[in-house]
């Protein structure tokens, strides 16, 4: 297959391994890098020297020589860097969430529309080895119909100091870490549920972190960092250089204003009902899912601190177990290059790629819908893609 060629927007530590990666693949050709931070697009310039560089995703898409533009800005301009490229007649990845706002998310797909492009979203569980058992299981008709789901984020640890640091602690930056942080397991339970999302409810609150220290204050300059159990780093290695990416802000600041604590209540258009739960100070980092069906049920464990993954069926009635462990990674084990790969196919092939714009428009929806309850305390009705589509 021809490669696709690829230019990518936002060059920080996520931008950067998905320009490495696109660097590395079969079906892919690094062509242009983009970032309106010119500290940050000189790193990435020395990193890959063979490519072109743009000062903003706008003159990226206007201008490189490529085919399809991978967005991996901050979360408040994927929106943005996505109308640019496809108003640009380039083919489109976003890095979740597909954007902030549902007007932002029906603006998309009217462009995919109009365009016919390719429009991908990098929720990367629905290539791994693990979610993707799953799905078998699902469509082999082993548990029968799904009737509710449950889903619990175990956010703990390490990660849950990330998602206090300074792009995961305010609605500055991010509308609701349901929205960044639990797309990836909303978009899991919307897969095997097989139909849209058509009502949200949601509580929570900010009941660990945060706090009275100043809004500036660091790791790297804390006289307690040595027994703090939460000091975090501010560098991390990349491929051919490493990054101060200063994200080690005080997780007891005064500027933590998102819940680090939420349940959500979905409704699908199939009648399915579904729950999602994100605890950021659990005491490990792990995702427990429960798929209830007409025969049966399937359970799933994924402990990334103890490296434990198994999935469970249990019969109705007769109560038997068999279970399995179809993966020994409990993470990503190699999605990305697969997701990335898959997407460059789609494109050659003008097919849609697995983690497609439904994938990117639905799991999105929840999110924001999660921040409308969360500050009215109401249920949030939401737009079906397909009727967008009607229009």
């Amino acid at each position: 297959m021809q490669t696709v060629k690829v230019g990518v927007v936002g060059m920080g530590v996520r931008g950067m391994w998905i320009a490495q990666m696109a660097r590395e693949g079969a079906e892919t050709e690094l062509r242009a890098i983009a970032d309106r931070d010119p500290r940050m697009l000189g790193i990435a310039a020395e990193a890959y020297p063979e490519v072109a560089t743009y000062g903003s995703g706008e003159d990226l898409a206007r201008e490189a020589d490529v085919e399809a533009v991978v967005i991996a800005t901050s979360d408040r301009f994927h929106a943005q860097n996505t109308r640019e490229a496809l108003q640009n007649g380039k083919h489109a990845l976003i890095e979740k969430p597909m954007a902030q706002s549902f007007a932002d998310l029906e603006e998309i797909a009217r462009l995919q529309r109009e365009t016919g492009l390719v429009v991908g979203t990098f929720l990367e569980l629905r290539h791994s080895a693990l979610w993707q058992r799953v799905k078998a299981i699902v469509q082999s008709g082993e548990i029968g119909d799904i009737l509710a789901a449950s889903l619990v984020d175990h956010v703990g640890r390490d990660k849950g100091q990330f998602f206090g640091r300074k792009r995961g602690r305010s609605r500055d930056a991010m509308l609701s870490l349901v929205l960044q942080k639990g797309v990836h397991a909303l978009d899991l339970v919307n897969w095997y549920v097989g139909a849209p999302p058509v009502r949200v409810a949601a509580m929570g609150r900010l009941a660990f972190f945060g706090g009275r220290t100043p809004a500036d204050k660091r790791c790297r300059d804390c006289a307690e960092r040595e027994t703090c159990p939460y000091e975090h780093g501010h560098t991390y290695a990349l491929p051919n250089v490493v990054v101060d990416h200063g994200d080690d802000h005080c997780v007891w600041s005064e500027a933590c204003d998102l819940e680090d604590v939420t349940l959500v209540t979905i409704e699908y258009a199939n009648g399915v009902v579904a729950s999602y739960n994100e605890v950021h100070f659990a005491p490990y980092y792990a995702t427990h899912m429960t798929l209830y069906g007409s025969k049966g049920q399937l359970d799933v464990e994924a402990n990334h601190d103890t490296g434990e993954c198994w999935v469970q069926v249990t019969e109705r009635h007769t109560h038997n177990e068999r279970r399995e462990r179809p993966s020994r990674d409990t993470g990503h084990g190699g999605a990305d290059p697969a997701l990335l790969s898959d997407f460059a196919r789609s494109v050659r092939e003008g097919r849609e790629p697995l983690s497609d714009l439904r994938a990117g428009y639905e799991s999105a929806q929840i999110g924001i819908a999660t921040r409308q309850s969360l500050d009215t305390g109401q249920f949030v009705t939401l737009k079906l893609l397909d009727d967008l589509a009607a229009r």
